[in-house]
């Protein structure tokens, strides 16, 4: 199964490790490697098992209402 998360881009459900908030990532200096390739626009990032990165402007939030996957999902807030 894919997921669609926006622009026109989609993810293999099988071989994503995660979709990311980009602005989340930039509070980090671990995800430092990411910086350079985001754009002004870019809300999510979904990074591959082959860390291959897909961006696109659509909130990662309404990504992942849109997904039919119920378990596996986790939501952090606050560095918890």
């Amino acid at each position: 199964m894919f997921i669609h998360i926006g622009d026109r881009k989609t993810v293999s459900d099988k071989k994503c490790i995660g979709i990311f908030n980009a602005e989340t990532l930039k509070m980090s200096e671990t995800n430092g490697w990411l910086w350079g390739m985001l754009k002004d626009d870019t809300r999510t990032v979904a990074i591959d098992e082959k860390n291959k990165v897909t961006m696109s402007r659509v909130s990662p939030f309404t990504i992942m209402k849109r997904t039919s996957l119920d378990e596996d999902i986790v939501w952090r807030k606050n560095h918890e």
